[in-house]
C-alpha cells in the first residue's frame, strides 16, 4: 500500500463526529452539519443602498441639463423605520443607505448627484435633477441578498467570517457544526522527562508532547489531554484507558519491532481492528488501530508515531492530519506534493528511501528544495524553517543526478508559507517561457497537487 491508500483506509474506517450546536461565537473554523435555509427575504422589503432620493423613475425621464426637474419632498425615512407612505407622483423621499422604499418609489439618485432648491418658509423643500435614472438604481429589493427558502450555506461548508455574518443576517445564534476533534497525546519511553530537576542527565526531555499538540492546534483538533508514560506496561494501559475519552488518540514512540515496544501488548483487549506496523513510502513504521471505548461498540481511532520527531511530523502530516479533517466533517484531502529540484544534498543522506526536511525557493526556471539540517537522529533543528520533506530514492538512483527532481510534501502547517513561493516559482517560470529562455513544458510542474 502507498501512503494515500494508507490514509483512505484509516479515513474508511471512521464518521465524522456527530454534529454538536454552537454559538455563533465559537463555531468560526468549523464544518456547517446541515444546509442553511433561508428563513426569510433578506433584505424583508425594498431598501436604498445609497444615501439620497427616492423617486419614481419615470418622473425623471424629460429632465436634463438644459431643462431640469424641480420635485417636492414629500417624506423621509432612515433605517429602522416603517416604511412610509406610499409616494406620490411628482414628487420625491429623503432616503438613507439601508432605509426602507415608500411603495411606488423605483429608483434612488445620490445625495451628490441633486441640487436641493432653497424655498421659501411656507413651501416645502424641493429637489433638482438633471439626469434620468433608470428604475432599480441604487435600489436592494426585497430578497435580493437570498429569498426564503433558498439554500444559503450548503453543508459541508467551513465558517469563516462572511459565512457567520449570513447566519447572523438570518436571525441565527446558534448553528449546528462537526466539532473540532479532541485528540489525547501520548508520549512513551522510558528515556522521557518532562521538565528539568525530573530523572537525571541521561534522559531526554519529552518534546514530542509539545510537538504533537501544537500540530494537532495547527491541523484543526483540540488538545484533550498530554501524557508522559514510561513503557511499563501498567502504567501505558492506564494512559490509555484515560485517553479513551477523546475522539482520536495519537502516541509517539512503540512503533518499531523490538521485544521492549508494548503497545501491542497494552492494547490487545481494547483493539477492534488494526493496520499494525504499516511502513509508510519513505517514512518509519506506524501503526493505527481502532480501540472500543465501552460496551455500547463505540469505538476511537489510535495513531502511533514513530518517536523520532521528524519521522513523527512526515507521518502527522501523511495521516493525522487526513484523520483530523475527516472527523471535523471537512472534505477528504490526501497530502499534498510539489516537485522541486533537490539542491545542496550532502553525499551522507543519499543512503536510503526517506523524508528530508526541506525549505522552499524559487530557481530562475523552477522550483528549487534545499535540505535544512541533518535530520539522521532527532531533526529538531532540521525542522526549522522547513516547508515540507522531500522524498529522497534510494541511494543507487540518488547517484546517478547530484541534484534529483523530487516530490516534496508539504507540510499542512506550513502551507500558507510554502503557497507564496511555489506562487512565485510560476511567475518566474511564465515569465521565462514569454521571454524565450524556456518552454513551459520543459520546466518542473511547480503546482501543488
Amino acid at each position: 500500500m502507498n501512503n494515500d491508500d494508507i490514509a483512505q483506509a484509516m479515513l474508511a474506517d471512521v464518521a465524522p463526529l456527530a454534529p454538536v450546536t454552537l454559538p455563533l461565537a465559537e463555531a468560526q473554523g468549523c464544518v456547517l452539519a446541515q444546509p442553511l435555509v433561508a428563513p426569510a427575504d433578506l433584505p424583508s422589503r425594498a431598501k436604498a443602498s445609497r444615501d439620497g432620493y427616492a423617486v419614481r423613475a419615470a418622473d425623471l425621464t424629460r429632465c436634463s441639463q438644459a431643462a431640469p426637474l424641480r420635485l417636492p419632498v414629500a417624506a423621509a425615512s432612515a433605517p429602522g423605520q416603517s416604511t412610509p407612505a406610499a409616494l406620490p407622483a411628482g414628487s420625491v423621499c429623503r432616503v438613507f443607505t439601508g432605509a426602507p422604499l415608500p411603495a411606488h418609489a423605483d429608483a434612488v439618485v445620490r445625495h451628490e448627484d441633486a441640487q436641493v432648491v432653497a424655498s421659501g418658509a411656507d413651501a416645502r423643500e424641493q429637489v433638482e435633477f438633471i439626469d434620468p435614472v433608470p428604475a432599480g438604481r441604487f435600489v436592494a429589493g426585497a430578497g435580493s441578498e437570498f429569498a426564503a427558502g433558498a439554500v444559503v450555506l450548503e453543508a459541508g461548508t467551513v465558517l469563516g467570517p462572511a459565512e457567520l455574518a449570513v447566519l447572523a443576517a438570518t436571525g441565527a445564534t446558534t448553528v449546528g457544526v462537526h466539532p473540532p476533534p479532541r485528540v489525547a497525546i501520548i508520549v512513551t519511553g522510558s528515556e522521557l522527562r518532562s521538565h528539568a530537576g525530573e530523572g537525571d542527565a541521561t534522559q531526554l526531555y519529552a518534546s514530542n508532547a509539545v510537538l504533537v499538540a501544537a500540530l494537532v492546534r495547527a491541523c484543526g483538533g483540540s488538545v484533550a489531554s498530554t501524557r508522559i508514560v514510561s513503557d511499563d506496561v501498567q502504567a501505558m494501559t492506564a494512559a490509555f484507558e484515560q485517553a479513551l475519552h477523546a475522539d482520536l488518540i495519537v502516541s509517539t514512540g512503540g512503533t518499531g519491532r523490538a521485544q521492549r515496544d508494548r503497545i501491542g501488548q497494552v492494547l490487545r483487549e481494547r483493539e477492534a481492528a488494526s493496520m499494525w506496523q504499516r511502513r509508510s513510502s519513505g517514512s518509519r513504521p506506524l501503526s493505527y488501530r481502532l480501540l472500543r471505548r465501552d460496551e455500547h461498540g463505540t469505538q476511537v481511532p489510535h495513531l502511533a508515531l514513530a518517536g523520532r520527531p521528524i519521522a513523527a511530523s512526515v507521518a502527522f502530516a501523511l495521516f493525522a492530519h487526513p484523520l483530523l479533517r475527516h472527523l471535523a466533517g471537512h472534505a477528504v484531502q490526501l497530502p499534498r506534493y510539489v516537485q522541486a529540484r533537490l539542491v545542496n544534498l550532502p553525499p551522507a543522506a543519499r543512503r536510503v528511501q526517506r523524508f528530508v526536511p526541506v525549505r522552499l525557493q524559487s530557481g530562475a526556471q523552477e522550483l528549487q528544495a534545499l535540505p535544512t539540517a541533518d535530520a539522521t537522529l532527532y531533526g529538531l533543528t532540521a525542522a526549522l524553517g522547513a516547508h515540507g520533506f522531500a522524498l529522497l530514492a534510494r541511494g543507487d538512483d540518488a547517484e546517478q543526478d547530484p541534484e534529483p527532481l523530487l516530490r516534496v510534501l508539504i507540510a499542512p502547517w506550513q502551507a500558507g508559507a510554502a503557497a507564496g513561493i511555489i506562487d512565485q516559482a510560476r511567475v518566474l517560470r511564465d515569465l521565462a517561457g514569454i521571454a524565450g529562455q524556456s518552454s513551459p513544458a520543459e520546466t518542473a510542474d511547480v503546482s501543488l497537487r
